[in-house]
């Protein structure tokens, strides 16, 4: 909180808008870096970045990047700079302005242990074929809709959440493709229990009805091992979420003292009991002195499993701009009308 009022204040005293980038979000930068990590920027161990452009109503692009670090026994996320693309947008053009920037605030890109953007295809509507079946279908398309967009709607809070990590998302989505098996299987023998709006008009629905949304939630399964592959295959450690439970004979070579240590830690014990395995591996007594079983599970932990935080960004930003934009519109046409009516008297 500290961190923010500084960064405020720094917006409020140059009299700029949010968006004025390298001249204010620059200094900004070196506060949340001091204040919030209570480290010089050259001093920041490992973090994750979330980075995403987005383009400005006068068709400027902006480039927005957010940062989530340990700081003692929590993990923050900070809005690390908002910079204006003077070049293009391509990956290159936005390496080559990450690159400066870090060079410039002496952080080195050696402690980004990983990087979340927004680069892939929506996962429903991909198929033009199966969107003319939806068409095609009559007007219980929209019942069916609301009862798989409902279940979308929790699947995304659970993705997006402050708190969430690329583990807990990878059980998110798992989760969530098991049910789809389930959803298919059930509606193909015409149970409509997880779809209550369908359920409404089920004596209507013909069978070739119910093949199309059978179809639907088939191609869904699909398109969420395409769009969600690397999280789907990352490999998580089998005693990451219990490693007090763990075989040690069973676990590689390298870390099996580390875990026995850990096995017989009393203190960890109690920790775990207490907030379970997140608020274990986030104590610092613990990844400190088990630097080994950490290098193993820092990315479930660190890692943004998606850019949420840079979109809302640019919503608010996109919010401000327009803002700012109708109030010089209306600003403009007071003028003009005073204007005539000055003309007009004299």
């Amino acid at each position: 909180m500290l961190a923010s009022y500084k960064i405020a204040n720094l917006i409020a005293k140059a009299g700029k808008p949010h968006t004025i980038g390298e001249s204010l979000i620059m200094p900004a930068v070196a506060v949340v870096l001091s204040t919030v990590m209570n480290q010089s920027p050259q001093e920041v161990n490992d973090f994750s970045l979330q980075l995403d452009e987005s383009t400005l109503p006068d068709n400027s692009a902006l480039l927005m990047a957010f940062v989530r670090f340990l700081d003692v026994d929590e993990i923050c996320q900070e809005m690390l700079f908002a910079l204006k693309l003077t070049t293009d947008t391509k990956g290159e053009s936005i390496f080559k302005k990450l690159e400066v920037y870090f060079e410039e605030n002496n952080i080195p890109l050696k402690n980004i242990v990983a990087c979340a953007t927004d680069g892939a295809a929506a996962m429903i509507g991909s198929g033009t074929e199966l969107g003319q079946k939806l068409v095609d279908a009559k007007s219980d398309i929209f019942l069916y809709l609301s009862d798989i967009f409902e279940k979308l709607n929790v699947l995304n809070k659970e993705l997006q959440g402050n708190n969430s990590t690329m583990f807990s998302c990878k059980e998110a989505i798992t989760t969530f493709k098991g049910k789809l098996k389930l959803f298919w299987l059930n509606l193909g023998r015409r149970e409509f229990a997880q779809f209550p709006s369908l359920a409404v008009i089920s004596t209507d629905l013909l069978d070739d009805d119910l093949a199309v949304y059978v179809d639907h939630l088939k191609q869904l399964h699909n398109d969420m091992d395409t769009r969600f592959s690397d999280l789907l295959q990352m490999t998580v450690p089998h005693w990451f979420v219990d490693p007090f439970i763990a075989d040690v004979s069973e676990v590689d070579v390298t870390l099996q003292e580390s875990l026995i240590e850990l096995q017989n830690n009393t203190t960890a014990q109690a920790r775990f009991k207490r907030g379970g395995h997140q608020k274990l591996w986030m104590n610092q007594d613990v990844y400190k002195k088990y630097p080994i079983l950490w290098k193993d599970v820092k990315l479930l932990l660190l890692a943004f499993p998606t850019s949420y935080l840079v979109e809302t960004g640019f919503s608010r930003v996109m919010y401000c701009c327009q803002r700012h934009e109708i109030a010089l519109t209306r600003k403009k046409r007071r003028f003009t009308s005073l204007s005539d009516s000055f003309q007009a008297k004299h």
